[in-house]
């Protein structure tokens, strides 16, 4: 049982730092995320469904969590920014603040729009921690059962199913050489997901011949891998918009196999969601799994 994704997170929400770090074993084992609203009780999402914190632990019952006040939030936020929210300026108009190099924390509030473009957020109203997590070994099957990860490879899934855990590991394979021959990969890791997560690990464990692009719009970090760093592979996470299809063309084009995510909960969706058209008209995904 590796907590240590859940801790680290822990460690950045001040309010709640001792309690959340003092849960059981099992509970931080189990959690995608942890969820703080104004004037709702703190809860952890994961796979035993919604449990909230309250004073004693966790509890099922909504009634016993620990609310958590609009100033409380408004704190939490400004730390969550290092007190200068202006520095994450444009990661809020993404929807997220990065927490360090790897974690991120999504933020929901009023749009201030311009021009059909949001320019920024106001009247925060929630906080999404996501819970980041080693799991090596997850994205073997892709190797043991023989898909030709050279023709492209688009991993579908729904929100929190383990896309980027997957895509880690993968990177981390192709990089060490687990499967065949070593592959140079660069690694276009735009919101800070894919590298390393965990303490006591390197901050990029994605191997030694693997280059990771952190901060990159993913259209950039593509197109900049493809002009400087030679790679075989190319890999990234949550794929979405014409620019994000234009510039896979271009890797697939420049000689790189492309092994990517991209968000759909079914066949039907991944068949009727525009985005996911346009990205298997590319032709660099030869597999969907």
């Amino acid at each position: 049982m590796d907590t240590s994704g859940f801790d680290t997170v822990a460690r950045h929400i001040p309010l709640y730092r001792e309690r959340l770090l003092a849960l059981p074993g099992w509970v931080k084992d189990q959690a995608f995320d942890i969820h703080i609203a104004s004037g709702q009780p703190l809860s952890l999402s994961g796979k035993e469904g919604a449990l909230f914190l309250g004073k004693k632990g966790v509890t099922r019952a909504f009634q016993e969590g620990i609310v958590t006040t609009p100033q409380q939030l408004r704190e939490l936020f400004l730390a969550a920014c290092g007190h200068s929210v202006f520095r994450h300026e444009e990661e809020l108009r993404q929807g997220y603040v990065r927490l360090g190099e790897n974690l991120r924390v999504g933020v929901c509030g009023t749009a201030v729009a311009e021009g059909g473009q949001v320019r920024s957020l106001r009247d925060i109203t929630a906080l999404v921690y996501r819970i980041p997590r080693q799991v090596p070994g997850c994205g073997d099957r892709l190797f043991l059962e023989g898909v030709p990860l050279e023709r492209g490879v688009l991993v579908v899934g729904p929100p929190s199913s383990g896309k980027t855990t997957f895509l880690r590991d993968v990177a981390r394979s192709l990089s060490l050489g687990r499967f065949g021959p070593s592959r140079r990969v660069a690694v276009v890791d735009e919101r800070g997901e894919l590298g390393s997560v965990c303490r006591g690990l390197a901050e990029n464990d994605l191997g030694l011949t693997a280059d990771l692009l952190s901060g990159y719009p993913k259209e950039q970090g593509i197109l900049q891998a493809v002009r400087s760093l030679s790679p075989e592979y190319i890999l990234c996470d949550e794929l979405g918009g014409e620019k994000d299809a234009r510039a896979v063309e271009a890797g697939m084009f420049a000689g790189a196999s492309i092994v990517a995510t991209v968000h759909a909960g079914s066949r039907e969706e991944l068949r009727e969601r525009p985005v996911c058209r346009r990205l298997l008209e590319t032709g660099a995904f030869a597999y969907v799994v």
